[in-house]
C-alpha cells in the first residue's frame, strides 16, 4: 500500500472535505477522490459518507485514524535511515520546454563531474511535475514559483523569462517586438490543459481584459504543440527558453514576446532529502548552470532572481 494515500486519507479526514484537501495538498478533486476510492478499494472497507457539508468518518475510518498516523510515523524514520544508504542517488524533475536550453547540459555536466551519483531525470508540465514531487518521488524540481510551498518543501527563485505567442514562420512575428495579449484574441491556440500555469495565466489575463479565450486542442506536450504552429495549424504559448537557443525552432517558426506576461521559475527542494550530498551537488550544479545560462545571453529576456546563484566553481566534493 501506498503510504501516500494514508497521509491524503488523514488529511481529508482533518478538514472533513475533499475539495478543501484537495486544494491544500495541491492535487485536483478528482485525482484525490481516485486516490481514497483507491485506498477504500485495498482495505475494503468504506472510510467517509458522503454529506451536504462535506464528508464523515465511518467507524473504519475512525479506526484507520487512530491506527496511522505511528505507523507513517515509523515509516518516516525507516525512509530516512534508507535515504541514509541512498545518498548517491539524485532525482530531479525539470519542464520539458527546459529541455535545449539547460536539461541536456545538466545531465551532460553531472555524468561527468559525479559518475557515481544515480541520475533520474523525470520530465513533465508543470503541474504533473509539482504533484510528483509533493508526492516525495523527486529529490529536486525546476518548478513554477509559489509563493507558499507545502511543509518540507522549500523553494528558491531562479529566473523570471517572457511568455511568447509561437505562431507559423509566415506569421512573421519577431522577437524584438512584443506583442499585446489583445493579439491572442480569436485565434486558434494549442495550450495544456486548465491546471498548467501557462494556460491559468493567459486565460486569467485574457478574461481581466475581457477577451475572448479560444482553444483548440489540450495538449500537455509543448513540443506537439509547437509542431502545431509550425504547420499553421494552432499558435500556442510557451516560456522563451524553449525556442531560445535552438536553432530548428528560431528558423522553422516565428515568435513574439506577450508584452507583461511571465513566467518565474523555481527550484524546489524536497527538505527530506537535504542531507545527501548528491542532493546538495546537483543543487549546486543547478544554480551554477542556470547563472552561466542567463550569462551567455542564449536565454532570450530571461532574468536572474537568485542573489545566491553564485558564479562557476572549480572544487568538486563529492567523490562517488
Amino acid at each position: 500500500m501506498d503510504s501516500r494515500l494514508i497521509e491524503y486519507f488523514l488529511r481529508v479526514a482533518e478538514l472533513g472535505s475533499i475539495n478543501r484537501a484537495a486544494t491544500d495538498l495541491r492535487l485536483s478533486q478528482p485525482a484525490l477522490s481516485r486516490h481514497i476510492a483507491l485506498l477504500e478499494h485495498q482495505l475494503r472497507a468504506k472510510l467517509f459518507t458522503r454529506t451536504r457539508g462535506g464528508v464523515q468518518l465511518t467507524e473504519a475510518g475512525t479506526l484507520l485514524v487512530e491506527r496511522a498516523r505511528p505507523i507513517l510515523r515509523q515509516l518516516t524514520s525507516l525512509i530516512e535511515q534508507v535515504g541514509d544508504r541512498a545518498a548517491g542517488q539524485l532525482s530531479i524533475g525539470i519542464a520539458p520546454s527546459w529541455r535545449d536550453t539547460f536539461t541536456s547540459n545538466f545531465v551532460a555536466r553531472m555524468v561527468a563531474e559525479y559518475p557515481g551519483v544515480r541520475l533520474r531525470v523525470h520530465e513533465g508540465v508543470s503541474h504533473e511535475l509539482r504533484e510528483v514531487m509533493h508526492s516525495g518521488m523527486l529529490d529536486l524540481a525546476i518548478v513554477p514559483f509559489e509563493g507558499s510551498p507545502p511543509q518540507g518543501y522549500v523553494y528558491t527563485p531562479l529566473v523570471r523569462e517572457p511568455l511568447i505567442l509561437v505562431s507559423a514562420r509566415k506569421e512573421g512575428l519577431r522577437p524584438d517586438k512584443p506583442v499585446a495579449l489583445s493579439r491572442l484574441q480569436h485565434r486558434k491556440l494549442a495550450l495544456a490543459g486548465k491546471q498548467n500555469v501557462i494556460r491559468s495565466t493567459i486565460e486569467h489575463s485574457m478574461a481581466r481584459r475581457n477577451l475572448e479565450f479560444k482553444v483548440l486542442f489540450e495538449l500537455d506536450a509543448m513540443h506537439l504543440s509547437m509542431e502545431l504552429a509550425r504547420r499553421g495549424i494552432a499558435d500556442t504559448v510557451t516560456p522563451c527558453c524553449a525556442v531560445s537557443g535552438n536553432t530548428y525552432w528560431e528558423e522553422a517558426l516565428s515568435w513574439s514576446p506577450i508584452r507583461g506576461a511571465y513566467m518565474t521559475w523555481a527550484l524546489c527542494e524536497n527538505a527530506a532529502r537535504s542531507h545527501s550530498q548528491a542532493v546538495r551537488e546537483g543543487q549546486r550544479v543547478v544554480l551554477e548552470l542556470v547563472h552561466e545560462i542567463i550569462d551567455s545571453r542564449i536565454w532570450r529576456g530571461a532574468e536572474r532572481l537568485n542573489a545566491n546563484i553564485a558564479p562557476p566553481v572549480v572544487e568538486r566534493t563529492l567523490g562517488l
